[in-house]
């Protein structure tokens, strides 16, 4: 009996844990389908609230604990960890499109997840509660570690991929100021023929200015922003060029001749390192089994005969 009410309520659990996951990754959606729909006519019977009859079990039951869940977790976190979340986030480049609270309530949904299926798994086989505390603590520290780690490697993959696309995008942008064109227009162009990371924190930068920053504000935001030492040469090479009234052009070919130096350079130097860095699987895994293979058939000889 114990262990039937056990997998029902792992059952239940993971139900909402699951619907929990899908509201999370469609949140913003949900919440703003729900603001129009007055709006567009998806109340019927003039308004007389006999909607309710027509939703699917999901959207009557499911959805509003899991909103309330939401909401009760929102209520209960700071609102700088909350900020310092969002702001991590959005250095990592906000993957599956989630929020601070999102990332937040799936993070603890996962860890309960982890700590249920343990019990579920563990305490009908007579393991003893020590264990199994022990286990769900683990479980909860590693899915933490492992969710910080996310971050901080989709973090750096989006840094590696504004680098590798600075040369060509600052060389376009050169050649549209050499046509002519202002530089917010021409990075306004650029933006929106190259589509990556780096087009969209310039874009970024570019509505900042249209909701009344100045260019030197929103130029020095968008370099404190993103943890790239290139891209903060390039942004304070043209805050400045702007400031002291010089030509940008000759200052961005400047800073694209050096980036594509140093990009080189760095290359050489982790082509340097590689011999280095294969040293450890080689006397890990490769020369044991080649010391087996070739001093095997002697060993084995001496052992039979002095046996």
């Amino acid at each position: 009996m114990m262990v039937l009410m056990l997998w029902i309520v792992a059952f239940a659990f993971f139900t909402v844990m699951l619907a929990t996951v899908q509201v999370s990754l469609n949140y913003n959606k949900l919440q703003i389908e729900r603001r129009v729909s007055p709006f567009i006519g998806a109340k019927k019977d003039n308004g007389e609230g006999h909607d309710e009859e027509n939703l699917s079990f999901k959207e009557r039951m499911i959805l509003p604990i899991v909103e309330k869940f939401q909401v009760f977790i929102l209520k209960r976190t700071p609102k700088q960890k909350l900020q310092e979340m969002e702001n991590k986030l959005r250095d990592a480049g906000n993957p599956f499109g989630l929020t601070g609270i999102n990332f937040i309530v799936l993070r603890m949904v996962i860890s309960m997840a982890f700590i249920l299926f343990l019990f579920v798994m563990f305490l009908p086989t007579g393991q003893s509660m020590g264990k199994i505390i022990f286990l769900g603590i683990f479980s909860v520290l590693f899915i933490n570690f492992y969710a910080n780690y996310y971050i901080v490697a989709k973090k750096k993959q989006r840094v590696l991929e504004m680098e590798k696309a600075m040369p060509d995008f600052f060389d376009m942008v050169t050649i549209s100021i050499e046509a002519g064109m202002g530089l917010d227009s021409a990075l306004r162009r650029v933006c929106k023929q190259m589509d990556g990371p780096l087009s969209k924190e310039f874009l970024y930068a570019l509505e900042d200015m249209k909701l009344g920053k100045s260019r030197k504000n929103a130029l020095t935001d968008l370099r404190n922003r993103v943890a790239s030492d290139f891209l903060k040469s390039v942004v304070s090479a043209i805050v400045q060029a702007d400031q002291l009234g010089i030509g940008l052009s000759k200052v961005l070919q400047a800073q694209t001749q050096r980036i594509r130096e140093q990009q080189r350079q760095k290359v050489k130097e982790q082509a340097m390192k590689a011999p280095v860095k294969m040293l450890i699987p080689m006397v890990l895994f490769i020369f044991p089994t080649l010391f087996i293979v070739l001093l095997g058939p002697a060993v084995i000889q001496l052992v039979t005969m002095w046996l």
